[in-house]
C-alpha cells in the first residue's frame, strides 16, 4: 500500500495540450499535473480516424517530451500525456467550424443522427521513453434539431474552437439524445482509457 502511494505521489502528469476542457478534467481527477503546450506541430487528418488520433496524440506527447523533458532534471519521473479528438460522420471529419455558416452546416448534418467521437491518448514515461498509445470511441446521437434551435444554441455558446460545432460539457448537452460510451471522451479526454494507461506505468489515481 505504501509503495502504491509512493508511485502516485512521486510522479507528475504533464498535459501536452492547450485545451481548457482537458485541464478541467484532470483537475476533477485530482492528479498532480502541469500543462506544457506542444508547439510547431503538423497534425494530420488521415483516411482512418483511429490512425489519425493515434498519430496526432503521439505527435503532441513526443513534441513536449523531446522539446522540454529530455535532459531537464526538473522533469524526472513524469508521465507526458497527449490527446487528440475528432468528430467523424459519414467518412467526413467535422473539425472546428471556420464561421457561423459552417457551424450551422455541421449541426444540420448531425441533427437526428449518430456520429463518432474518437480520441487518441499517448503516454510517455520521461525516465525510460516508453510510450503507449490507445484510443476510445463514443457514439453520440443528436436529437432532431429545428433551425431555430440551432441558431439559438449558437447564440448561447461559442463553438469556434469545438470540433463538430458543439460542446457536450457545456450548453451543447441539450442537443444530445443519447451517447454510447465514455462521456468524457466526447469532451476530449477519455478518463477510463487514460486511467488504465496510467496503471500500466504504475501510476494509480485511486
Amino acid at each position: 500500500m505504501e509503495e502504491e502511494e509512493d508511485n502516485k505521489s512521486n510522479k507528475k502528469i504533464i498535459l501536452a495540450s492547450k485545451s481548457p476542457r482537458r485541464r478541467r478534467i484532470l483537475e476533477l481527477l485530482k492528479v498532480n499535473f502541469e500543462v506544457i503546450e506542444p508547439i510547431d506541430i503538423n497534425e494530420k487528418l488521415l483516411k482512418n480516424p483511429i490512425i489519425t488520433v493515434f498519430h496526432n496524440s503521439n505527435l503532441k506527447a513526443q513534441n513536449v517530451y523531446s522539446r522540454v523533458i529530455i535532459d531537464n532534471l526538473n522533469y524526472n519521473n513524469t508521465l507526458i500525456a497527449g490527446f487528440d479528438t475528432v468528430v467523424f460522420f459519414k467518412n467526413r471529419y467535422l473539425g472546428k467550424p471556420e464561421d457561423l455558416s459552417e457551424a450551422i452546416e455541421f449541426l444540420k448534418l448531425l441533427s437526428g443522427k449518430s456520429h463518432l467521437v474518437i480520441s487518441g491518448v499517448a503516454v510517455i514515461d520521461s525516465n525510460s521513453g516508453k510510450t503507449i498509445v490507445d484510443s476510445q470511441t463514443t457514439v453520440v446521437k443528436f436529437k432532431v434539431l429545428q433551425h431555430e434551435e440551432i441558431e439559438n444554441y449558437l447564440r448561447l455558446e461559442d463553438v469556434t474552437d469545438k470540433a463538430g460545432a458543439y460542446d457536450i460539457s457545456g450548453f451543447g448537452g441539450v442537443l444530445i439524445e443519447k451517447i454510447n460510451g465514455c462521456f468524457y471522451n466526447v469532451a476530449g479526454l477519455p478518463v477510463f482509457k487514460f486511467i488504465n494507461l496510467l496503471k500500466r506505468f504504475n501510476y494509480k489515481v485511486l
